[in-house]
């Protein structure tokens, strides 16, 4: 299993101004756009904003996978906490959020 960190997600509570920000002023050209979700390149992977809390954190490390729930396996074998089996693919999003050892949340995605 290769990992290949794809994008970093922030929760924010006003996309509005969170997306004017790093849109026109830090110059991130937006990859997709959606009601609670904003996708930008930022080189080497991408920034996505997400409305919503999700942790105290704030932050989720998100790497691509082309099949979560092998890698989700993969990662339950080697004694890493993972959330539920999202089935086989069927060419739709497939999440899985997992535990770092201090309880930080990362995600495998399938999401181009």
């Amino acid at each position: 299993m290769k990992l290949d960190l794809r994008r970093v997600i922030l929760f924010v509570d006003d996309m509005a101004v969170m997306t004017d920000f790093y849109e026109k002023q830090l110059g991130l050209k937006v990859l997709t756009r959606e009601e609670r979700w904003v996708d930008f390149d930022a080189g080497g992977s991408r920034l996505a904003l997400h409305s919503g809390v999700s942790n105290p954190g704030r932050t989720k490390i998100c790497f691509y996978v082309s099949d979560v729930s092998k890698a989700r396996q993969e990662l339950i074998d080697r004694g890493v906490r993972m959330g539920k089996d999202p089935g086989p693919a069927k060419d739709e999003l497939q999440l899985c959020d997992g535990k770092d050892p201090e309880g930080n949340t990362f995600q495998l995605s399938n999401r181009p």
